[in-house]
Formats: structure tokens, sequence, C-alpha cells
């Protein structure tokens, strides 16, 4: 098996942080305008601007950094936060579903973690497809065979 590097996708999650830090100056100059706040609350609506736009550029940094390799004897996941090894004996079982929103999504869990692949990670069809013959090829315990429609 060839080892491949899935990027975690940044779109579904950083538009909507810009988009807000694009808003909320506009919405609370608006409304300086309009009905002149006091001094405190325009320090509190700036503090939690300033909150929201570091948590955004915290979420990018460790959003460009995520990836998963699926490599011969092992799945890593990688970010700027640390490296998690998994081997094939320390998986207890891989569950694979759709959430509440139809989007696919893998359970990869150990004794001690849990760890999801979703449609965020690039390209994703190859990812589960990688994901899938590493679980045959070891033979790990998963609903893959009702999952893909093998069993009734």
């Amino acid at each position: 098996m060839d080892e491949h590097d899935y990027v975690y996708q940044l779109r579904p999650l950083i538009v909507p942080g810009v988009v807000f830090l694009i808003l909320y100056p506009m919405v609370i100059s608006g409304l300086n305008f309009f009905s002149k706040l006091p001094i405190l609350e325009l320090k509190v609506l700036t503090g939690i601007y300033v909150t929201a736009m570091l948590g955004i550029l915290f979420l990018w940094i460790v959003g460009m950094s995520k990836r998963v390799q699926i490599k011969d004897r092992h799945i890593v996941f990688r970010s700027i936060l640390g490296k998690h090894i998994i081997e094939p004996q320390h998986i207890r079982r891989v569950a694979f579903y759709f959430d509440g929103k139809g989007r696919e999504v893998a359970q990869i869990s150990t004794k001690g973690e849990v760890y999801y692949v979703s449609e965020f990670y690039f390209p994703f069809p190859e990812l589960m497809s990688d994901l899938e013959n590493f679980i045959l090829k070891y033979g790990l315990r998963s609903n893959l065979e009702s999952y893909a429609g093998l069993i009734d």
C-alpha cells in the first residue's frame, strides 16, 4: 500500500469566520452610529471581536496543518498540535456512518482515543478507499460490510 497524504479542507471552516469578521464591525458601527453605545459596551464588543479573530486565526493555523496518512502498517493523524500514530493492533473498531447532515464519517476507535475522518479531508473518496483497504488487509473490526451493502 502506497503512502497518501490527505489534507484538511479549510473553506467550510474559514468562510463563515471571515464573513463574521467582515460583518461584525459593520453591525457594531451601525449600532454605535444610531444609538451611541457606552464606552464599556464598546470595549466588551471589541474584546469579543478580537477574541473571535484570534480563535479563527488559531483554527486556520491548525486546519492548515491537519493531515491524515495511511501507510503500510499505520494511520498517522498530524497537525501543528502533534502527531498520532495508530497501528492496527491498537484499533478496536472502525465505524462508518452518516452524520445528521448526510455527510459520510469514519470513526476510528482505539483504547483511549477516538479519531474521525470526514468529507473535510481531500481527496475524500481516495481516503475512504485506502481506509477500507487498510481494514480488510488487517482484518479490523468494522461495520464495513453492512455499510457498503455487502450484507443485507
